[in-house]
């Protein structure tokens, strides 16, 4: 009987020790972790440097009624991004956008809120670019060009109302455009990247609005060229907001 006893004991011994190491942690603590998907601020592509971009999918918005169910689909909260050939300049593709609104108040840094609304356009652009997200590359892989997110103004702004260039760029022009019935900017200056094997180069970033919506994208070319102004300002000129 007292062997017995022993023997429970040594059991009931070897558990308490098993259990005390399940217990224990290595001093590690739970991480909550931020949804993917949450944007946070994004920062306008860079005058000074490449720009750093952080590829994104679109935002979607999961709806559900009152019983956990989601809800019918009407289309309207729906984003989009498609590519095919265009019909309107041969040999080219066009891009057909529908993604959430985004603010800004100094046109450098710009923040996603969940009330944005929806802002839709479509724009063309040369048949040997490719576009990944918001960034464009030519068939060398050298990124070209890059949209910013489609922007929504508050009531009191203007287009680029407190706009400065910055102090590591020389500004080269500003000068307003007409594309229709937008109105807009064209701003072109000389940067110089931080890194790699670029000394110099042009960044020409194109605003545009409605007096409301902006739509805005820059390109990046090493050397100053009217013929690639002129095909610059091409795709600018194709561009429309869709509602």
């Amino acid at each position: 009987m007292n062997l017995l006893r022993k023997k429970l004991f040594v059991i009931l011994l070897i558990m308490l020790f098993i259990l005390a190491g399940c217990s224990r942690t290595n001093g590690s603590k739970s991480i909550e972790t931020k949804p993917s998907d949450t944007p946070g601020e994004v920062t306008a592509p860079g005058n000074e440097k490449e720009p750093e971009h952080e590829t994104e999918e679109p935002h979607t918005k999961n709806e559900t009624d009152q019983n956990g169910e989601p809800l019918a689909d009407n289309g309207e909260d729906e984003t989009i991004f498609e590519v095919k050939d265009s019909k309107q300049i041969n040999g080219w593709k066009q891009l057909t956008l529908k993604d959430y609104a985004y603010t800004t108040e100094d046109w450098d840094s710009y923040s996603y809120r969940d009330d944005s609304p929806l802002i839709s356009y479509s724009v063309h652009f040369p048949g040997n670019w490719d576009i990944e997200y918001s960034v464009f590359n030519n068939e060398k892989g050298e990124k070209v060009a890059e949209l910013f997110p489609p922007i929504m103004m508050t009531e009191s702004q203007s287009l680029l109302d407190n706009w400065e260039a910055n102090k590591e760029c020389e500004l080269i022009s500003k000068e307003d455009i007409k594309v229709g019935d937008l109105t807009g900017v064209r701003i072109v200056v000389k940067a110089y990247p931080y890194g790699g094997d670029i000394e110099k180069w042009y960044p020409h970033t194109y605003y545009l609005t409605d007096g409301k919506r902006v739509f805005a994208m820059s390109f990046y070319a090493l050397e100053l060229s009217v013929e690639k102004q002129k095909m610059f300002d091409g795709i600018i000129e194709s561009f429309s907001f869709l509602d």
